[in-house]
Formats: C-alpha cells, sequence, structure tokens
C-alpha cells in the first residue's frame, strides 16, 4: 500500500508550512488571530460537538474532563505532572490527563502485559508502537480504536498536513485501511537524518590529520587517535570510534552499498524492487571492517552493551574521536572541537548516507476501544500539529522560557541552555522533547530545541548524499500480517545476536554460511516477498 516517500514531498511539505513563518518576530500571528486550518489559543466562534465539545478553539470542553494516559517517560523528562507545556495546556483546553509513565528500560514487556490484561487507558501516548505492534493490537485484537473518521472530523491541523502529503496517511494507514496511531512528524532536514556523523577536529588539528575521506583513511585516522593521546592527558583513555548500541552499528553501511530503507535491512532499486542484504557479500565486507575496528580497538569496547548513560558520560568527557549521534546538547560543552564530514567511500567508490526517514514516527497517540472521551482525545492532540501549537510544545511560553532573536527564530533562555542540571534536564522540565516521540509537528523553524545552529551545520554536510527516494515499511494484507510478525521477531532477534557475534569476535566468519542458512530458515526470503507485494500494491 505505501509507496516510497519521497525526500522532495517532504520538503515540499515543510515549505508550505513555513511560507507565513518566515518573517520577523512581529509578524508572528498575534494571540486571537487564526490562520486558516489553524486554531490558535484564543477562544474563537466556537460550535459546539457532542458531550459538551467545542469544534474549534479552547477550551476543548466547556467541562471538566479526565483522561487516562499511558506511555513512556524519557529519563531526561520529569513527572509528566510537573512539565510546564503538559500544565498550562491542561489550563487552555479543560483536560486533564492522568497520567501513568513507565520507564523505558522493561517498557515493552509492560505494554504487552497492559493488552493481555485488557485493562487499558484512554490514551496511548508516546509509546513508540510498531506497525506489528499496530496490526496485532488494532488490526487483530481491535484493543485500539480506528481514528481516521475522529481526525476527518475533529482534527483540522493534522488532516492539513495529511492532505498535503497524502503519503504521509498512507504510512500511517494499516492493512485494514483504518488508521490506529497519530505519528510524530518531523519534516525538518535534522529530523529526516537520524544520525549525523561527528569527528573531533581538535584531535585532528593537534595529530596534524586531514578529515577522511574512505573507509581506509577513516581507519587509519582512529589508530592515530587510539596511538597518539590527542587530548593530551598522558593516558590511552581516548575511543577512537563512539558507535552508540548496536542499533547503530549500520550507520556507516551507506558506503558498502546498503541502504537503510523501511529503516531495516533493505535496499528498493530504481525499479522499486526490494531486497534484503543481511546475507549480501557487501555485508560481510562491511561486518569484517567493523570487526577489525573492534579487534583493533578503535570502536568503543561496550558498544553492543546498549549502555546509553555511560556512553553519554564519554560523550560528555570528550573521549570520542569520531562518533554517530542525532543531535549535539549532550556535548554543547565542546560540540564545536567536532565537525561534520561527508560519508566515506567504500571499497566500491560509493558514497551514500543511508540513514535517513521518512520523517514519520508512528506510534506516537493512540486510543484503546474503551477510551471514554475520544473526540476530546483527538481535538487534545491535534493542537500539536499547529504551527502555533508546535511552537508552544516545542518552546513552552514566549518571554519566560524562550524568546524571539533578530531573526524571528525562537531561543531558549540561558538559565534553560545553560542550566547547572544539563540542558536536556533543563528541557525535560519544560516539555516531552528529549528522547522524541511526542505527537506534534516539527519543522525547520521548530527543531532548533535540540538541534543547535551547529548540528544543523553538520546536517548541510550529509544532505547532498542521500537517497534519491526513501520508503516506509509498507502496510501488509492482513491475511499476511501473522506471518509478518512471526518472521520479524525471529529474524530481528537472530540477527542483532548474530551482527555482535561476529564483530566482537565470538563468531569467525568461517559461520557465515551457517548464519545465512538460519536467515533463510527463519523466512527472510518469505519476508522479502510479502513486502514486496505490498510495495506493489
Amino acid at each position: 500500500m505505501r509507496k516510497g516517500i519521497s525526500l522532495l514531498l517532504c520538503v515540499a511539505l515543510a515549505g508550505s508550512l513555513l511560507a507565513g513563518c518566515q518573517s520577523e518576530k512581529n509578524d508572528k500571528p498575534a494571540a486571537g488571530v487564526e490562520e486558516e486550518g489553524q486554531q490558535t489559543a484564543a477562544e474563537s466562534s466556537q460550535t459546539e460537538g457532542p458531550d459538551g465539545l467545542n469544534m474549534e478553539g479552547f477550551p476543548v470542553v466547556r467541562e471538566p474532563v479526565t483522561l487516562t494516559v499511558y506511555g513512556q517517560r524519557d529519563q531526561n523528562q520529569a513527572d509528566w505532572d510537573e512539565v510546564m507545556v503538559l500544565k498550562e495546556y491542561e489550563k487552555m483546553t479543560n483536560v486533564r490527563m492522568d497520567y501513568q509513565e513507565v520507564p523505558a528500560d522493561g517498557f515493552q514487556e509492560n505494554l504487552q502485559l497492559l493488552f493481555a490484561s485488557n485493562d487499558l487507558p484512554d490514551v496511548f501516548l508516546r509509546c513508540w508502537l510498531t506497525d506489528n505492534q499496530i496490526a496485532t493490537y488494532g488490526v487483530t485484537s481491535n484493543q485500539l480504536m480506528p481514528l481516521e473518521d475522529l481526525i476527518d472530523t475533529y482534527a483540522p491541523n493534522l488532516t492539513r498536513v495529511l492532505e498535503e502529503n497524502p503519503l504521509m496517511r498512507q504510512a500511517i494507514t494499516a492493512s485494514d485501511g483504518h488508521i490506529y496511531a497519530i505519528p510524530q512528524i518531523d519534516i525538518s532536514a535534522t529530523g529526516r537524518i537520524d544520525f549525523k556523523q561527528w569527528i573531533n577536529k581538535k584531535w585532528l588539528d593537534e595529530l596534524k590529520l586531514d578529515i577522511p575521506t574512505n573507509y581506509e583513511e577513516f581507519k587509519e585516522v582512529l589508530i592515530a587517535f587510539r596511538d597518539g593521546d590527542p587530548n593530551g592527558n598522558g593516558e590511552k583513555d581516548e575511543i577512537p570510534l563512539g558507535v552508540r548500541e548496536p542499533s547503530s552499528i549500520y550507520v556507516l553501511g551507506g558506503s558498502f552499498g546498503l541502504q537503510y530503507q523501511m529503516k531495516d535491512t533493505y535496499n528498493v532499486d530504481k525499479e522499486g524492487k526490494l531486497h534484503n542484504w543481511l546475507c549480501d557479500d557487501a555485508f560481510k565486507v562491511y561486518l569484517q571492517y567493523m570487526n577489525e575496528l573492534y579487534e583493533e580497538g578503535l570502536l568503543w569496547q561496550d558498544y553492543y552493551k546498549n549502555d546509553r548513560p555511560a556512553w553519554r558520560s564519554n560523550l560528555a568527557g570528550e573521549l570520542f574521536g569520531a562518533m554517530y549521534m542525532p543531535y549535539s546538547d549532550v556535548f554543547l560543552n565542546c560540540e564545536l572541537d567536532y565537525v561534520g564530514y561527508e560519508p566515506l567511500k567504500g571499497p566500491d567508490g560509493k558514497q551514500l548516507w543511508a540513514n535517513v526517514n521518512t520523517g514519520v514516527t508512528g506510534g506516537a497517540f493512540a486510543l484503546s476501544n474503551t477510551c471514554s472521551n475520544p473526540e476530546a482525545a483527538i481535538r487534545w492532540v491535534d493542537y500539536f500539529y499547529s504551527e502555533e501549537g508546535s511552537l508552544f510544545f516545542n518552546y513552552g511560553l514566549e518571554g519566560e522560557t524562550y524568546t524571539f532573536d533578530d531573526a524571528g527564530i525562537p531561543r531558549f533562555k540561558d538559565e534553560i541552555l545553560n542550566a547547572e542540571e544539563g540542558f536536556m534536564t533543563a528541557l525535560g522540565k519544560i516539555n516531552l522533547v528529549p528522547g522524541k516521540g511526542f505527537p506534534c509537528l516539527i519543522t525547520d523553524k521548530t527543531d532548533g530545541t535540540v538541534a543547535s545552529d551547529h548540528t544543523k551545520e553538520v546536517t548541510k554536510v550529509l544532505t547532498g548524499f542521500l537517497p534519491e527516494k526513501v520508503y516506509a515499511k509498507p502496510s501488509v494484507s492482513m491475511e499476511d500480517t501473522e506471518r509478518v510478525i512471526a518472521i520479524e521477531q525471529d529474524l530481528q532477534n537472530y540477527r542483532d545476536e548474530s551482527v555482535t557475534k561476529f564483530i566482537i569476535g565470538e563468531w569467525d566468519f568461517d559461520k557465515w554460511d551457517e548464519y545465512c542458512a538460519t536467515l533463510e530458515q527463519i523466512g527472510i526470503r518469505e519476508l522479502e516477498e510479502i513486502y514486496q507485494k505490498a510495495l506493489g500494491d
């Protein structure tokens, strides 16, 4: 059902949304002024809807209502009851959210148990619901409520976004034709390019080295970082390459001809033919290269442990020579020591940055089939897909948490940017931006919450090396859904285990044929065929 989502379409959407946003701060819509297709925080002529609902403007409901909310809380977020934007929004809407927040560690197990109990909240917020989960709990068990009619009736801002980019609507439509979850939509350049690549220019200068241009030069630079004491402390504590976790191990794959379409291990050629490359010789060569880096102490030795706090600590301690990360928030103290650089040329001269997405992060907002007031819930979330609502959610209150600079760009106040507790912790008291995944619209105007100007510069270096077309994972037919869920679970578990073992040296590459045979047994080609059929529909 879902075709490839062109980056050009995303850019076109961004242009249309920002057409009225390029003026100076004094030209921004004033409170009480409503632009076409947008709600503002000011009360407007309110048309009554069902159960005390106002069809437009604020408050959302004339009498206070309470909705129960279940979601995943990032480590940098305050308790949601104490988050400023959510507290202010309750006053604006008359909708009180009774939050049940679950830490990221163990969240998926907790979510599974919740659905198994069938004691469901009204709202699922920031749960990162996957396509498989949506298929299971929406299409199959009907525990999630179809949303498309509610969106068309009560969500004019989201409707406008989806109308301007129909492929995004396709991307969130399940196999039975229903929409069960609303995404975060990030059409900013910094958002669409997931991981940026950074290299320590201070260390390069100290060792009189140039920025590497190919994978061989890259290894030579990493060796120099390891042996040359570029931080000058007389200790061999440098970590040449700081890959963050197992899921980030594929970021260099574009240089080896490996796209990362559908946010997974797929290439799609110009004719639309899809192929999973987990058994390809090119991937074997890539793993051998990563194994060399690991064995020689050039790759962070604990990357596979998924220890995010340790990684952030190393970054804050300025121990990485090169690394990959979305934003520079955790090393603002030294970010200018790092620069971006073009994708490395691989063994065949390929130079592609494949770590890019469609801009749609699914599963950000969903309603249970027992939701007590779905109309109010949809009206509650819709505001965050407007220009005004996006600014409010991401930055808070003008004058209190941010101001506009001379170019009309919102900027957090210094006490937030330079908070003693750290910027991300301070930000987590204002909004739910840390960790991403909140249902809202993010544009190049509002991506600066965590994307510094330097991050945007690093992003620009990669923009000329992206795939011409970026594909979302397609919705498969209802009869294929159960099979896809079964295959993908086993495939991903085996892939993650195997890739780690090859890289850290627990498996020799003479085990490659056995590894490929196991993938075939699991159903890698059957899954490929199912997705190909879905892409071709």
